[in-house]
């Protein structure tokens, strides 16, 4: 067996062959140490092992959601029933409704059902100068025609 890198994990095949090697071959602790270049520690965990991997009967691969479509939908109507349920974050919101699952599991399943969590910007107010000056540039351009419009090139438009 080539050498390990410390850390790395033993394969299931080289664990399976110790377990085998141990009990049908009758190969001693000493002599598998010495063939896997293995500590005694790790051999004799491995041969406590009574399956060729751990394994989690309790658990098999990912976990289900705990968030099914109508929390999700109620989620999504409390955070839009008014301006402070909005700018709630997802831990919060998770504390407020009582859900089991986790803040970014609600963050996630909102997202899917098309809900994005944003808070407007706050636009600034005109002042009294600003709105007469708008007042006044309107009240001098009324009568422009489309000619004269369409020589102007608006700060929110682009063109190529």
């Amino acid at each position: 067996m080539s050498p390990r890198l410390l850390g790395e994990e033993i394969k299931t095949k080289h664990k399976e062959a110790i377990r085998q090697l141990y009990r049908f071959a009758k190969m001693g602790l000493q002599q598998l140490e010495g063939y896997y270049d293995l500590g005694d520690s790790t051999i004799r965990k491995i041969l406590s092992y009574d399956v060729p991997e751990r394994v989690r009967p309790t658990r098999t691969g990912r976990p289900q959601e705990s968030l099914n479509a109508q929390e999700v939908r109620d989620a999504i109507e409390y955070i839009s029933t008014n301006h402070t349920t909005r700018e709630l974050g997802w831990v919060q919101l998770r504390n407020e409704l009582k859900l089991t699952c986790s803040p970014a599991t609600l963050k996630r399943r909102c997202n899917e059902a098309g809900y994005y969590s944003c808070i407007e910007c706050q636009k600034p107010y005109l002042s009294r100068v600003q709105a007469n000056a708008w007042w006044l540039w309107v009240i001098t351009h009324i009568f422009w025609t489309i000619w004269e419009w369409s020589h102007i090139l608006w700060s929110d438009e682009v063109t190529f």
